[in-house]
Formats: structure tokens, C-alpha cells, sequence
């Protein structure tokens, strides 16, 4: 390999008044800019190996992920834990409150139960995979020798910044941090980290244990390294990840769902359909479709110029606007939260311990679960 020499002679010494500091792409390295000369000169060294390897130099890759760390065991938290486990690794699951976690243990039971059930695990593999989630108050006993950490905490920016500062603090400098984030752009969310290659967004969808898509979310300084291992984690634990390569507000997924919405509540709060049809139509036609087949895909089957002559025809009397749904902001403003407080658009009971809810909820979860089988899990599994 030929030796770079730099002669620091007068030339490049009056020179330095013109030195520009610029960034690396992907590394945050600081790279010094000679105009005159044509050389950014940490751009030679990073060729030789020789640059400061302060962030962005120890990439984790799928193979030296061992151990999982999940912040959060509420209804995403624990579902995400369980989603690891069954993937085959040893899982802490962490939150500020033994009982919170208790509660959590429960249902990971209940629900590798219905996994038993659906004949998808044995019994011996579920108690396995229940045995390899172990929990805890302490957060840096939770974080210091685990590869992978990803926060399922409150969509609250300043919350979720503070904890992952601490996070940072106490974890290995290769250790890929994640956020399940869905309603916050990644790289806000990251933003107060001192090495943010090393961060990537791995948003589930409830409940996660059981839907496939994980889309998974390059940040403002997110390596490739980083995105491509946690998208290849995702595929390993059973996963069907998508890669948004763009952080955008809202994601995909739910972009698309609150556009759906947004016409649903309209069509509703204008009388022309009730709350009861407008489920029982979109599961019986775009729902039923869905499980097959993606928009997209739909379009180029039905034609493309069909499609055109509808969206030219409906997209200019369909609804546009940009503020909350007054059906929706009528039912929040009196107290109607949805199941939580007993009514939203449909009545529900008020106690979430009574049978009947925790029926529904396992009803729902068997259903998805034969749809998992028949779409995308393979026979051997």
C-alpha cells in the first residue's frame, strides 16, 4: 500500500484560514477541506483506516446479535418480547414497575398458549420461549450487554429522549438502538444521541406478536449497516419487514390506514353509512382482498387506466381536509375513548377483567393467527 505524506510547508499553513469542516456521510467524522488544494484530507485517511473511530465504526451485524432488550411491557412492549422469544432469543423485558411487568408475564403466557393451541408451537418450544423472557426494574442491568435495544415507551418525544440518553450512557458503543415509534420522524426522536448511525426505527403493528410487518426506518444518519441488520433480524424472528428509506412523519402504514379513515369518518358523520356497515364492508372487500393482495398490486390487476378514470372522477368530491374528523373529535370531547371507557363508536363493557374482553381479544387473536398460518408461515413451522 503506497504512504500519503503531507508536507505541512507555508503554502498549506496559509491555507488554514480557509479550512472548512464538514461530515462524513453516515459517520459524523469530521473532515477537514483544503479549497486550494482539491483534498479533504480525513477522506484520505478514513481510505487508509487511520480516522478517528469515535461513532459509526463498529456496525453490528445479524450474526453478533445474541441478546434482545425491549423498554416498555405494556400491550406493544410485551407483544414485541414474545416476537423475539419466539425467534429464538433470550429476552429482558423491561419497565419502572414489578407489577406492571407481572401483569405483562401473564399475558406472553396466554398468548404462547394460543400460539399451542393453533398448533403452530409445541408445548415444550412454548414453556422454552416463556423461560427466555426474564424482566426487570433496573435499566442498566437491562441494556449493558444486550446487542439489540428497542423502546416501546409513551409517544412523548421528551420522555423517550431522556430515557434513550440513559440508555446511550450505559450500553455498548456497537449496541443498535431501536424505536418503535409511530406518530414521531426517527431521527427526532434520536436527535439528542451522541452517535445516531447506530439507531434505526422498528415499527410493529398490534398485536405484535402475531402481524408480520415490521417496517423498519433509516434515520437522518442511520448507517446502511445498521437498517440492513435490523431488517435482516426482523426476517429471522419470522418477520415480513418493509424498508422506508425516508423518515417520514406517520411512517407508511399508518399514513395509509388515516387516509382511509379520514373518508370513513366523513361517510359516517355525513349519515351515509353506519359504523356497523362501514366495518362489515371494508372486512368483507378491501379487508378481504388486502389478506391476498396489496394496493399496488390490486391497481395493475384491475387495470391502470380503470384506475385513473376513479381517482380523477372521486378524488376531487372526496374529503380533504386537514383537521380532525368532527365524529371522532365529538365522541374524545364527551368522554367516548373506545373500549377503554366503555363506549366509542360501538357500546362495550367498562371492566376490562370481565371475560367477555378478554374473550374478544383472544377471538381476535385466533383469527389472526389461522390467517398467520395459511400466509405466512412456512410448513414446517
Amino acid at each position: 500500500m503506497p504512504v500519503f505524506k503531507l508536507n505541512f510547508n507555508k503554502k498549506i499553513l496559509l491555507l488554514f484560514h480557509k479550512v472548512i469542516l464538514l461530515y462524513h456521510k453516515n459517520s459524523m467524522v469530521p473532515v477537514i477541506f483544503i479549497p486550494d488544494l482539491g483534498i479533504p484530507l480525513a477522506m484520505v485517511f478514513i481510505k487508509h483506516g487511520i480516522q478517528n473511530k469515535s461513532y459509526g465504526e463498529l456496525n453490528m451485524k445479524l450474526e453478533d446479535i445474541k441478546k434482545i432488550t425491549v423498554l416498555g411491557s405494556g400491550v406493544m412492549g410485551h407483544g414485541i418480547a414474545q416476537g423475539f422469544a419466539m425467534g429464538g432469543y433470550p429476552v429482558i423485558l423491561y419497565d419502572i414497575d414489578e407489577a406492571v411487568l407481572s401483569v405483562a408475564h401473564s399475558h406472553i403466557k396466554e398468548s404462547l398458549d394460543l400460539f399451542y393451541e393453533s398448533g403452530i408451537y409445541s408445548l415444550d418450544e412454548t414453556v422454552s420461549m416463556l423461560a427466555g423472557i426474564t424482566t426487570t426494574t433496573d435499566l442498566k442491568a437491562a441494556v449493558e450487554d444486550s446487542d439489540f435495544v428497542i423502546e416501546v415507551i409513551p409517544e412523548i418525544l421528551s420522555l423517550k429522549q431522556t430515557v434513550l440518553q440513559q440508555v446511550e450512557s450505559c450500553c455498548r458503543k456497537e449496541t443498535i438502538i431501536a424505536s418503535n415509534t409511530s406518530h414521531l420522524k426517527v431521527s427526532d426522536v434520536f436527535a439528542v444521541l451522541k452517535d445516531q448511525t447506530r439507531v434505526v426505527g422498528a415499527h410493529y403493528f398490534n398485536p405484535p406478536q402475531i402481524c408480520p410487518t415490521v417496517e423498519v426506518v433509516k434515520g437522518r444518519h442511520t448507517s446502511d449497516q445498521t437498517l440492513q441488520t435490523t431488517y435482516d433480524l426482523m426476517k429471522k424472528i419470522g418477520k415480513d419487514p418493509v424498508k422506508l428509506h425516508k423518515d417520514v412523519v406517520g411512517l407508511v402504514v399508518n399514513r395509509l390506514q388515516t387516509a382511509l379513515l379520514r373518508e370513513a369518518f366523513y361517510l359516517h358523520e355525513q349519515g351515509v353509512i353506519s359504523a356497523v356497515d362501514i366495518d362489515k364492508a371494508v372486512k368483507g372487500s378491501l379487508g378481504f382482498r388486502a389478506a391476498s393482495i396489496g394496493p399496488m398490486t390490486m391497481v395493475d390487476m384491475g387495470g391502470l387506466d380503470a384506475w385513473l378514470d376513479c381517482c380523477e372522477k372521486l378524488l376531487p368530491i372526496m374529503d380533504a381536509s386537514v383537521k380532525a374528523p368532527t365524529a371522532l373529535k365529538d365522541l374524545v370531547d364527551a368522554g367516548h375513548t373506545g373500549i377503554k371507557s366503555g363506549k366509542g363508536f360501538y357500546e362495550y363493557a367498562k371492566d376490562f377483567s370481565q371475560k367477555g374482553l378478554d374473550e374478544a381479544v383472544k377471538k381476535r387473536d385466533r383469527e389472526f393467527l389461522g390467517r398467520l398460518k395459511r400466509n405466512f408461515l412456512s410448513p414446517k413451522r
